[in-house]
């Protein structure tokens, strides 16, 4: 397994081995170990509007993209975090700027996964494994 960070941001200190460290645990007890890599890109607003307008058809910033290749592909998935969006959003949920940014850093992971929030089923399942991954490895 390798986990490629690229932080192409300068608006938040990002701990990029807490980052590779929680990621690399949820893939561990998700996919397993494994000769694949995934992508991961901490940047701002207005790089991730563009990734969201142009593969998602979708307006202005969102605070994280994922895209998943599939679990036996040579690269599984790139996942996009935008620090604005993220810390804009912190307080909406009570949440400081890095338990929010962690909190969807699982999220997207997750996604590569497999998981996802489309039937509410699923959304309830995904979303305990989010909160469950959370308490464990944030903290």
């Amino acid at each position: 397994m390798k986990i490629n960070i690229f932080n192409d941001q300068n608006i938040k200190k990002i701990d990029i081995d807490k980052v590779k460290n929680i990621v690399k645990k949820i893939l561990l007890k998700e996919v397993g170990d494994g000769n694949y890599e995934l992508n991961i890109l901490i940047s701002d607003n207005e790089t991730i509007k563009n990734y969201n307008e142009k593969f998602r058809k979708k307006e202005g910033p969102t605070d994280v993209l994922s895209f998943e290749y599939g679990l036996n592909e040579d690269v599984i998935g790139d996942i996009i975090l935008s620090v604005e969006k993220i810390d804009k959003q912190a307080p909406q949920f009570g949440n400081t700027f890095e338990e929010e940014f962690y909190y969807i850093l699982i999220h997207g992971v997750l996604h590569i996964c497999g998981y996802d929030h489309i039937k509410e089923e699923d959304k309830k399942k995904m979303f305990e494994i989010q909160d469950r991954y959370f308490e464990e490895l944030y903290n």
